[in-house]
């Protein structure tokens, strides 16, 4: 294939993985060490185009691309219904030995991460969703862009798909950057990649996937979203939204940027996410929680976090005299016998002393006892608790 604004689209591999009787997915790794990354298609590109858009990522982390089905040089099936592409996704990790990635979605495929990472936690090091399509909202607005968009497929072809989505994906000043000859640039690889029927059969499943908010909610990993300003879907306030629903999330905005990110800033794109991996490795390192859990028991003041929620509890119940000397973090605080006044006394003194505040939808086994209260404040408030820690050890 030639190379539209020497955007490289040629596979130089043969590598499948089959995944089902039927399917076999083509799929390329990049980079030789590091944790793993794994992109997820949308509709509208393939595994060979994010070649150009992860040089920087591959050089620190496994990068691994791959076409869907119905998609590039995987197999076609023209019935399929949208859970196939998760189930696909976790047989490729399976079949390919990766226990554990970073998930990165885009556009439409933002749902596929979602759905995945809600039902495999474990398989999950953390999801980055770059202008997703799934947002707060109930959907309406989605299923009506799709909609059209399969018309336009099925009544004018690929071409007349493209024009339809130009200018929805694109900001103004990518357009105005590329001109004529980067329009019909564009438009020549979208066509001679995108075989018809086959896109139409993504595109109808897409319908399928369900949307709302509490499906946002329903993710327990820690999340980027990863913002164009420009991006017809997304606004300050849906993503003010989506981050309070998403309790261990952050929201990175790219300037001049719409629906597609990786290609418009590409530098931004691959920065943001480096971003996101370096700092949850560092509180990764910092929480050690399996340390933790280990020491805490025997000792309460192993780590200061529990050392300071043991000394705010001994401060609560300041007339009680049969609390342990040590132990005291692992005790189940419903064997305390605290009565509710003290219990909401004691998160109080915790979001005064570390600067936080809590979130109404804090599961009741974080409160457990101090040593998974201090594991939640480790996971979820690791910036303020360092910070609160930093400061008192160097004072």
């Amino acid at each position: 294939m030639d190379r539209p604004l020497g955007v490289d689209i040629r596979y130089t591999s043969e590598e499948t993985l089959k995944v089902s009787d039927d399917i076999e997915l083509y799929y390329e790794l990049q980079g030789d060490e590091g944790p793993h990354i794994t992109l997820v298609n949308n509709f509208f590109i393939i595994a060979p185009i994010w070649r150009n858009y992860i040089a920087d990522l591959a050089k620190k982390n496994r990068v691994l691309t791959y076409d869907l089905r119905n998609q590039g040089a995987s197999s076609l099936k023209a019935d399929l219904d949208w859970d196939d592409h998760v189930t696909d996704l976790l047989a490729l990790l399976d079949g390919l030995g990766i226990e554990k990635t970073y998930l990165v979605g885009t556009s439409t495929s933002a749902f596929v991460c979602r759905d995945f990472a809600a039902r495999y936690p474990e398989r999950v090091s953390g999801l980055i969703m770059v202008g997703p399509s799934c947002t707060p909202s109930d959907g309406l607005k989605r299923r009506a862009t799709e909609r059209a968009c399969i018309n336009s497929l099925a009544n004018g072809g690929t071409a007349a798909l493209w024009d339809h989505l130009y200018s929805l994906v694109f900001a103004e000043d990518a357009m105005r950057a590329m001109g004529a000859a980067g329009y019909l640039g564009l438009r020549e690889a979208f066509t001679a990649i995108h075989p018809a029927e086959p896109l139409l059969a993504n595109l109808k499943a897409a319908l399928q996937a369900a949307e709302g908010p509490e499906l946002l909610a329903r993710i327990k990993v820690p999340t980027l979203l990863l913002l164009g300003d420009q991006d017809p879907l997304w606004h300050e306030g849906n993503a003010a939204e989506a981050g309070r629903l998403i309790e261990d999330s952050t929201t990175v905005w790219l300037k001049g940027v719409g629906h597609l990110p990786y290609m418009e800033d590409s530098d931004g794109f691959q920065g943001a996410i480096q971003n996101f991996l370096d700092q949850l490795a560092r509180r990764d390192a910092e929480v050690a929680p399996e340390s933790r859990a280990t020491t805490a028991g025997a000792e309460d003041g192993a780590d200061p976090v529990v050392a300071k929620l043991c000394d705010l509890l001994r401060i609560v119940v300041a007339d009680r005299t049969d609390l342990p000397e040590t132990g005291l973090a692992d005790t189940p605080l419903s064997s305390i016998g605290l009565e509710s006044w003290a219990f909401t006394q004691l998160l109080g003194h915790v979001e005064e002393a570390f600067g936080i505040e809590w979130d109404m939808d804090v599961p009741t086994e974080v409160f457990d006892s101090l040593a998974t209260i201090a594991d939640y404040l480790h996971k979820h408030h690791a910036t303020a608790v360092a910070a609160v820690i930093s400061k008192e050890e160097n004072q």
